[in-house]
């Protein structure tokens, strides 16, 4: 049987699991060990990697579709090189700070094939945004009208003068 290399260079996704509680209870709230993989199935991706890793529970963090996997994969991992554990039989763990989660997920959307489009934003959303506006709208219009018992005191002020 012939071997027959796989072509990452597709549509596919990008993802970002977490081992929870790697790093144990203190440490563990600080650095995290994370997983920046890509796969054209990653519910399956993530049974399995459960089934053959070492017994801890993961979280997903975050699931992006993107056009290139290999060539986003591949970015995203020179990125964050620096902070990669080296494993014997993977290369995508990589011990992160909180900070450094936060800028995974801004290389992520660099790479997010899939954007919000109008027709997909509910009518409920767009409703509610207009009428929350309307409010802050009103209350500013409340803001900058004179009190009334000012206008009626500067009223008599001024017909006391004209006598």
């Amino acid at each position: 049987m012939a071997w027959n290399q796989r072509n990452d260079n597709i549509q596919g996704y990008i993802y970002l699991f977490k081992a929870k509680g790697f790093h144990g209870w203190l440490p563990g709230c600080v650095l995290g060990r994370y997983k920046i993989g890509l796969s054209r199935n990653p519910e399956s991706r993530l049974d399995i990697l459960i089934s053959n890793q070492p017994p801890t529970d993961y979280e997903v963090i975050r699931i992006i579709e993107v056009e290139d996997m290999a060539t986003a994969e591949s970015s995203i991992h020179q990125q964050f090189k620096a902070y990669n554990v080296k494993l014997a039989k993977s290369r995508e763990w990589f011990d992160l700070l909180p900070w450094q989660v936060v800028m995974v997920h801004l290389a992520f959307n660099k790479y997010e094939a899939r954007r919000w489009s109008a027709s997909e934003i509910p009518l409920k959303a767009i409703a509610g945004g207009l009428i929350a506006l309307l409010g802050v709208g009103m209350l500013i219009g409340q803001s900058f009208q004179p009190e009334p018992t000012k206008a009626i005191n500067q009223t008599r002020i001024i017909g006391e003068r004209l006598r």
